[in-house]
C-alpha cells in the first residue's frame, strides 16, 4: 500500500511537471519538430558545402546563419533559407 502511495505521488508530480512546461512554453511541439527539421536539413547543406568547398570555415558560417534562420523561426537572413520553407512540408 505504501509503494502505491509513493507511485501515485510521483505520477502527479510528473503529470503536473509535464502540464507546467508544455502549457506554458511559446514553442508547440509542432514548431519544435519543423526547427529540428530545419536544422537537419541545414547540416545536410554544410555537408554538400564541404564537398563544394575547400575552405570548411565558409561553410561553418553559412551552417551558423541557417541555424539562426531556423530558431527565429525564418525571421533571420541566410543563404540557406531555403531549410525553413522544406521544413514546414
Amino acid at each position: 500500500m505504501k509503494q502505491l502511495k509513493i507511485f501515485f505521488l510521483i505520477s502527479c508530480f510528473a503529470m503536473t511537471l509535464y502540464f507546467l512546461i508544455f502549457s506554458f512554453s511559446d514553442i508547440s511541439i509542432a514548431e519544435q519538430t519543423r526547427i529540428q527539421n530545419c536544422i537537419s536539413c541545414c547540416a545536410s547543406k554544410q555537408q554538400a558545402c564541404f564537398n563544394i568547398n575547400a575552405d570548411r570555415r565558409l561553410c561553418a558560417v553559412e551552417y551558423q546563419n541557417c541555424v539562426a534562420t531556423c530558431n527565429s523561426e525564418g525571421d533571420s537572413p541566410s543563404s540557406w533559407d531555403d531549410c525553413w520553407s522544406q521544413s514546414g512540408k
